[in-house]
């Protein structure tokens, strides 16, 4: 009896993720194309917050020349990087004078240092929408005129976007679609614009656009200095602001190779994903065990039990990797793997947590 008990909540709690998976890859939660004339559009900030990423940051800025946008200006802050970072801004000056390059001073008490950096962007930014991209990603397809219309048009204080995901290795593939499989199957996410709950809440760093006036009113960034996921945190503190925010998934118009193999990929999530979680361990770990506990305990029934199951993890992750734009029979392959990984972040999560630290970009974080 208690078995049959388990096993019915575990499909439950299964097909909960289904339904919000399928709500979210019907709702397409994707910026919308627009027609909106160029010069009728408010001054826009482009703040790139950089430590170490020579790689990387040359292709951001190059993306960046190719979109039109009257009046926009790109500042580059540069958090103590001791690679060529900033022979790279300076040089990508040249060829484009919207680009302006300043430097971070020290790091002071209570900060982390992309917090920082963002800080002083927005202090050296005066326009009307404020553009925060992370160096990692690309842009196309019109995203600036893109974003500032959706965004005036809802008249939202923040608005966020996921990346496409760029995933070369096969430590990528194993690793980066658990940002997606968490994010898309647990959160519907048109209630973030819709619901004034904070508990809806998802935001990703890597591409936030704020509106001016409010964010040098609330000085968000500030607000969240010693957080890591300072993404979360800030959306969260847009909807208990009774502010606007959004959150979408992005397709051509922004593109990220986030990690460069399993290794740091796994070290990279295990930064942030209490966060996804609500900041709960007890969530957590009651989503990693109920995971691990269905195969487990599926296999002691009948098989029909099981074949439900695994039609709807199936179809879940299928739906997942068409509503974030990657390969179907890909994210299927390595959903095994996938989910190893997911245990993986983890244990070195739980294992950071209680050791109070761990290092990231060659600085001690606390």
């Amino acid at each position: 009896m208690i078995l049959y008990i388990a096993c019915s909540l575990i499909l439950f709690l299964t097909f909960l993720r289904f339904a919000v998976a399928l709500v979210n890859m019907i709702s397409r939660p994707f910026l919308p194309m627009t027609s909106k004339d160029h010069d009728r559009l408010p001054s826009l900030s482009v703040l790139i917050p950089v430590r170490n990423e020579e790689k990387n940051i040359g292709n951001l800025l190059g993306s960046l020349a190719s979109l039109p946008y009257g009046k926009a200006e790109i500042i580059v802050c540069d958090d103590g990087s001791t690679d060529n970072t900033a022979d790279v801004v300076q040089a990508c000056s040249k060829v484009d004078p919207r680009v302006r390059y300043v430097q971070a001073k020290e790091l002071p008490q209570g900060w982390t240092g992309k917090n920082h950096a963002c800080h002083i962007l927005a202090g050296e930014a005066s326009n009307d929408y404020l553009l925060f991209l992370d160096a990692d990603v690309t842009v196309g397809e019109d995203l600036l005129r893109r974003a500032v219309s959706y965004a005036g048009r809802h008249r939202l204080a923040l608005l966020s976007m996921f990346p496409r995901q760029r995933m070369r290795s096969r430590g990528e593939k194993i690793v980066v679609p658990f940002m997606f499989r968490i994010l898309l199957s647990l959160l519907p996410l048109f209630l973030i614009r819709r619901c004034r709950w904070s508990s809806f809440s998802a935001a990703n760093g890597q591409m936030m656009l704020f509106h001016g006036a409010t964010y040098r009113r609330y000085r968000f960034h500030e607000r969240v200095k010693d957080k890591l996921a300072e993404d979360i945190e800030i959306m969260r503190l847009i909807k208990k602001s009774r502010l606007r925010g959004d959150t979408l998934v992005g397709r051509k118009e922004i593109e990220c190779r986030m990690y460069r193999g399993y290794a740091e990929g796994v070290n990279g999530f295990s930064r942030n994903i209490f966060s996804m979680f609500g900041n709960s361990v007890a969530f957590l770990l009651l989503f990693a065990i109920t995971g691990l506990a269905g195969w487990i305990v599926l296999l002691l029934v009948s098989w029909q039990f099981m074949a439900i199951y695994l039609a709807m993890v199936i179809a879940i992750n299928a739906m997942i990797a068409v509503t974030s734009r990657h390969r179907v029979s890909e994210n299927l392959i390595y959903l095994l793997p996938g989910i190893a990984a997911f245990y993986h972040i983890a244990f070195l999560a739980l294992k950071r947590r209680a050791s109070k630290g761990f290092e990231w970009k060659g600085r001690k974080i606390e």
